[in-house]
């Protein structure tokens, strides 16, 4: 028994990842007309574009995925958030976007955190939700990009 509990510890652990995801693949445009199809993307899927730059080639999205129930019992608001990046390989001249999914959980805004005046409790890196790797691979699939990967995490 043992030598049994680490291992089952270990698979547990490996399930519940905070380590966000990244898929990518070559777009069929140009690296301006692949950006903007990241940023129409985000907001077709509901998401609230949070940061961005087209010089630097990435969009960076947020949609709150809590109900209300959950916000007031936990004391949390859980946000997928998707960051796109669109890039030039020089090797081979073609244009990439590269999509990573995470969660987040906001604290301190449950009903418990209200009655109390502490300072905000800041914000957990969780690992992204379903939803949230759906959405990525939509977003790549919606902008024409062929020959993706992902699944794993970013390096």
């Amino acid at each position: 028994m043992n030598r049994i509990a680490p291992v089952v510890l270990t698979v547990l652990l490996a399930g519940c990842s905070t380590a966000p995801v990244s898929f990518q693949g070559v777009a069929p445009s140009e690296l301006e007309t692949a950006y903007q199809c990241a940023v129409a993307q985000l907001n077709l899927m509901d998401y609230t574009i949070e940061d961005g730059n087209l010089e630097a080639g990435f969009v960076r999205g947020r949609r709150q995925t809590s109900g209300v129930v959950q916000e007031l019992i936990t004391g949390a608001a859980h946000h997928d958030v998707l960051t796109a990046s669109v890039f030039d390989n020089p090797a081979t001249g073609n244009t990439h976007i590269r999509v990573v999914a995470s969660r987040v959980a906001d604290h301190d805004i449950g009903l418990i955190a209200g009655l109390d005046d502490d300072e905000e409790q800041g914000q957990n890196q969780l690992g992204p939700s379903d939803s949230g790797k759906a959405d990525a691979q939509r977003l790549l699939t919606n902008c024409g990009v062929v020959a993706s990967t992902g699944g794993s995490a970013p390096r």
